[in-house]
């Protein structure tokens, strides 16, 4: 069994009150006597219970995050940049893994998170009306119950704070600098008709007179074979790449490019290929690849910004919203 306060005392000679005190570094126990407890609790390995400090506190200093792609670079880095802020603020990370489809046994996973007694959940990827969705529902308990919660994607919803990312502007800005570098065709491969990105896409498209060259080819996944077979349908079905391909995200858009290099198509020199996200590997591929996005250090700021404020006030505010817009960067993959 693990060593207990009482177990110290004993072997030190002192009250559980005396040896709680002094494992606090209360001033009033002598410094001699704060140094005998603390090498006894290394002798007898001592670990505090930090379950019956939160009870006593009535703070885990823990926050829930589940998030979408939890393999996925960019997910990753943000989940690193999180940690390093809650860290400095005093807080630890609990980081579940849920579906894209957020099905019901992703809301078995929230809500594990809370029957851990976090101090406030961060979920993302989330988009759409949240209150129609069966996250609303545990929404709607966290706020009766005042535990923060912060979302973040392109969600509407007034149940929770939330970071808005503006996909649709950033699929229109980044459809845009394509077509005033002359390049038409250009092809969006991945994602559903009603995702903001492929939204912001035709809305350029139509804007600037080419409606009739724009072109679609759903695919399953964001990953880097998604992007392999989304470039070979493609080639298949009309034997040579567009003028520009859209990916949804960077791995996607690393998939294509390495389809076509293997199909003897080189970048940019027969067609330029770009993505969102702006992961890091993006900058270093081969070419490197034009990205819209953001810097996730800048981005886990916005949205602690958001939990952390929560987290220190008592009072109950109307759910705040932080509109974000992401950054064009053009690399080589794009001429």
């Amino acid at each position: 069994m693990p060593a207990t306060l009482k177990d110290l005392a004993a072997l030190v000679g002192v009250s559980v009150n005396t040896v709680s005190r002094a494992l606090k570094d209360k001033p009033d126990i002598g410094l001699q006597t704060r140094q005998r407890i603390k090498e006894a609790a290394v002798a007898l390995g001592y670990r505090p219970n930090l379950n019956a400090r939160s009870l006593v506190l009535k703070k885990s200093s823990i926050i829930g995050v589940a998030i979408t792609e939890s393999d996925n670079p960019v997910r990753m880095e943000f989940c690193e940049k999180l940690r390093k802020i809650a860290d400095q603020e005093g807080y630890r990370l609990l980081i579940a893994g849920i579906s894209v489809d957020k099905n019901e046994k992703d809301m078995e996973t929230i809500e594990d998170l809370l029957g851990r007694g976090v101090d406030g959940l961060i979920i993302g990827y989330l988009s759409g009306l949240l209150a129609e969705q069966p996250i609303g529902r545990i929404l709607r308990e966290c706020s009766k119950n005042k535990i923060p919660v912060t979302v973040f994607g392109d969600a509407e919803t007034g149940l929770a704070d939330s970071v808005y990312i503006d996909f649709f502007e950033s699929g229109y800005r980044l459809t845009s600098y394509l077509l005033e570098r002359k390049k038409t065709p250009i092809a969006f491969l991945g994602e559903r008709q009603e995702s903001p990105r492929r939204q912001g896409y035709f809305k350029a498209m139509e804007d600037h007179g080419k409606k009739e060259d724009a072109f679609c080819l759903e695919i399953e996944g964001h990953r880097l074979g998604s992007g392999r077979d989304a470039m070979e349908k493609y080639l298949k079905k009309f034997n040579q790449p567009p003028q520009a391909i859209i990916a949804p995200n960077d791995l996607v858009a690393i998939g294509i490019i390495s389809t076509l290099k293997a199909h003897g198509w080189k970048v940019p020199r027969d067609t330029s290929v770009a993505g969102f996200d702006n992961i890091e590997i993006g900058a270093y591929y081969d070419p490197p690849l034009t990205s819209i996005g953001f810097d996730n250090g800048s981005f886990a700021e916005s949205v602690w910004q958001l939990i952390g404020s929560r987290l220190k006030s008592k009072e109950q505010e109307k759910a705040k919203c932080l509109k974000l817009h992401q950054e064009l960067i053009v690399r080589g993959s794009c001429s």
